[in-house]
């Protein structure tokens, strides 16, 4: 103590000196050796401090060995047998399992009934049986995603011929006026006049599409997502086209779909009487479509419930009262059920909505209609999309612009309540 009490004093004093010369000093005469001098004897004043700091600590820790020195002189009686005991870090049952005999030889060997002694707490409370239902382990999950089932979107699309256009309408004409007087004529007589005229018909082209929003996160942890979400808005984007081409309303923006053409034929099943019912059914509408258009159908479209409807239908033989079936493919169904039908493939198609309704026509070869493209699939990104560029958010678009003229509404039959 007698050195921290000599350091005490020692900093009194230059702090008394200090405060005078400073009460006393000119700021005129306060020339750069002074203010060396006063740096100076600010660092030494700081010096003193650390060493009655440091001083003081060491004291103070001098005290307290000095302490327990004296209580180490005081021997308490142990007994003989006892042994010092070493501390260890408590391990709980189950650290002692996952470190046992027994787990390591089930895990390595396959052996069971190794018994091993683990130390029990009996403070320990009981607990019921674990079960991977109760307490269910950690599972990594897969990459893998599983998308929604939905329609081939290309079904219908692929049964139509597409053509190009620069323009936003697709113009073209109709011949509305045919009329032949071509004939057999006497000599020196006239011939008859015959009379063409045409109709400048317009379809507009109408944009079909759709957008995803996404994080820029969600796409720069996931490397396949992008192209996963491009996928799948694109089968979207094909799936509104599918539906615009058999039920577009004809309202803009729609297009007018095969259902909603003026001047399709269509029956009803509900008053067909003949006695192939279906099948004959269908058969008429393939006639219809021969007379009135004079071109053959090549496909028809109809729910796969109606599909089995027609597979499963029998009719009865009057003279043995025994059920035949009516509709026959593959074989009498050897080798599975062949989806055509008097020589015409059936696409099935959930397309409808529901079942019921059926569409026989001309689909291909550019005859009766085609789809007119003035764009392609066109898949964008931005973040330009409300407050989508502060919030970090990404819209994925998908669009496409189509127009869908029908040439020949008579090349197309509906057969509802099927």
């Amino acid at each position: 103590m007698a050195k921290v009490k000599m350091l005490e004093k020692e900093l009194q004093e230059l702090r008394e000196s200090t405060m005078q010369e400073f009460a006393e000093i000119d700021s005129v005469d306060f020339t750069s050796e002074k203010k060396e001098n006063w740096a100076k004897r600010n660092a030494k004043m700081q010096e003193l401090v650390t060493e009655i700091k440091d001083a003081k600590a060491i004291e103070t820790q001098k005290a307290e060995i000095e302490a327990e020195l004296e209580k180490g002189k005081n021997v308490e009686p142990m007994a003989i047998h006892t042994e010092p005991q070493v501390d260890e870090v408590e391990k709980t049952i189950g650290q002692q399992f996952v470190e046992s005999k027994a787990l390591a030889q089930f895990n390595e060997n396959g052996i069971k009934n190794v018994s091993t002694e683990l130390k029990w707490n009996p403070q320990a409370e009981y607990k019921t049986t674990l079960t991977e239902t109760g307490y269910p382990p950690a599972v990594t999950r897969s990459a893998l995603v599983v998308p929604t089932a939905t329609l081939d979107p290309l079904q219908i699309p692929d049964l139509i011929d597409t053509i190009t256009t620069d323009q936003y309408q697709y113009k073209y004409l109709e011949e509305t006026t045919f009329t032949n007087n071509s004939g057999a004529v006497a000599e020196g007589s006239a011939l008859g006049e015959n009379a063409l005229a045409f109709t400048e018909r317009t379809e507009d082209i109408r944009k079909i599409g759709g957008f995803l929003p996404v994080t820029e996160e969600t796409l720069a942890d996931v490397s396949t997502l992008q192209g996963y979400l491009d996928s799948r808005l694109r089968t979207m984007v094909r799936l509104a086209v599918s539906d615009q081409i058999l039920g577009g309303s004809g309202s803009a923006p729609n297009l007018t779909g095969i259902q909603n053409k003026s001047g399709i034929n269509t029956f009803d099943f509900s008053s067909y009487s003949g006695n192939l019912k279906r099948i004959g059914q269908i058969y008429q509408a393939i006639s219809e479509i021969q007379k009135d258009s004079f071109l053959n159908p090549d496909a028809i479209l109809m729910h796969p419930d109606d599909f089995f409807q027609l597979v499963t239908e029998v009719n009865a033989v009057t003279t043995s009262g025994a059920l035949n079936p009516l509709f026959v493919g593959a074989g009498n169904f050897n080798a599975g059920v062949n989806a055509t039908l008097w020589g015409l493939p059936i696409i099935q198609t959930t397309e409808f909505g529901s079942s019921g309704t059926a569409v026989v026509g001309v689909f291909g070869g550019g005859q009766a209609c085609h789809l007119v493209a003035r764009q392609g699939m066109e898949v964008a990104i931005s973040d330009s999309h409300g407050e989508n560029f502060t919030k970090d958010i990404i819209v994925i678009k998908a669009t496409v612009r189509l127009g869908f003229p029908i040439y020949r509404a008579s090349a197309f039959c509906t057969i509802t309540n099927l």
